[in-house]
């Protein structure tokens, strides 16, 4: 393992905003990890994984223990039977993009969700119609409460959306080093996930009978178009959850705004709504204050213009929250994991 003299943590995460740690620490196999977490009870500090700080806030007090940065590797890709295991320090695209040359799919469609295939099962990643529970497997994991390795299979994990049991009820207790996915060799007649947004852009460029080439690629022309790169421009990406309400309060809302998208949940009595559509309906979309920018191109995205603070993006975040509620009785829920 590796011990860190950069103590900050927004140096560490991809909105750049947070103070101090106690101790970072990388790890890069499960020797280390297994070091990491002896060493920080050691020193009685509370412990906290991370891979790449893409869905993470932290407030201006930082970290009061030790975060441990995810950096384990290692990739095995079976084209025949489609299982794939991935070390959890591995970045999601460079999986994606591995697996699609590999002449698989599965999770073509989840290009470019930034951050390391560690973190994935926490909040059970999705896009464009596909979702991380729909291929998982199993996953291998430290149980800090028992000090041993334990492999966990998808009932074991609880996902919802956007969640999971490492998000709620245990969060923190396990550090995950490898997943285990099952996607599916490419059919003769291979069909794009049905998500309109997707099928309408293949439609725009001609596109009929597609490829999983092609959708991943298309995926990640409409996310650089929507989102951010992280590199240039600080955010963690879509800071909201698009609500998932009851069908008869969504009926509501149709009366007042026919024009609404909605997404009707299979075999439920709810709909999902774009949070991004009641952002910008509520004027707020291209908004600046104090350092906070509501991006431009979605307003999902909450972009940091130039070193701001905690306290100035959770001005930003209370605005849109109380501006959206008012308007349409709906309270927007933050994606990120918080950390204040």
């Amino acid at each position: 393992m590796n011990i860190l003299n950069d103590l900050s943590l927004a140096r560490h995460t991809t909105m750049h905003i947070g103070g101090p740690a106690h101790e970072i620490i990388e790890v890069f196999n499960e020797s280390d990890v297994a070091e990491a977490v002896s060493y920080a009870r050691n020193k009685n500090y509370p412990l906290l994984v991370i891979g790449q700080g893409s869905n993470l806030i932290f407030s201006d007090k930082g970290f009061d223990g030790c975060v441990v940065i995810n950096k384990i590797s290692g990739l095995s890709i079976n084209k025949i039977s489609g299982q794939v295991k991935v070390g959890g320090g591995v970045s999601w695209h460079e999986l994606v993009v591995k697996t699609v040359e590999a002449g698989l799919i599965g999770i073509e469609a989840m290009a470019m969700i930034p951050g390391t295939c560690g973190a994935t099962p926490v909040n059970n990643i999705g896009a464009y119609g596909q979702e991380l529970k729909d291929v998982f497997l199993s996953l291998r994991a430290y149980d800090t409460h028992t000090n041993q390795y334990v492999i966990m299979k998808k009932i074991e994990c609880q996902f919802g959306y956007r969640s999971s049991r490492f998000k709620d009820k245990e969060h923190g207790r396990y550090i995950i080093t490898e997943l285990t996915l099952q996607l599916q060799q490419t059919p003769a007649r291979y069909t794009a996930p049905d998500y309109p947004s997707l099928i309408k852009r293949l439609a725009a460029k001609g596109i009929n009978e597609t490829t999983p080439q092609q959708v991943m690629e298309t995926v990640m022309e409409i996310r650089s178009e929507k989102l951010p790169d992280p590199s240039k421009l600080a955010s963690v990406g879509s800071f909201f959850k698009n609500p998932i309400l009851a069908n008869s309060k969504v009926e509501q809302l149709l009366r007042h705004y026919p024009d609404m998208p909605h997404f009707p949940q299979n075999n439920t009595q709810t709909t999902k709504l774009s949070g991004g559509w009641l952002i910008e309906k509520a004027g707020l979309k291209g908004m600046h204050k104090n350092g906070i920018w509501v991006y431009e191109g979605s307003a999902l995205v909450l972009v940091n213009e130039h070193g701001a603070s905690f306290k100035d993006l959770w001005s930003m975040v209370s605005l849109i929250q109380s501006t959206v509620s008012t308007m349409f009785g709906v309270m927007l829920e933050p994606e990120p994991e918080l950390f204040v």
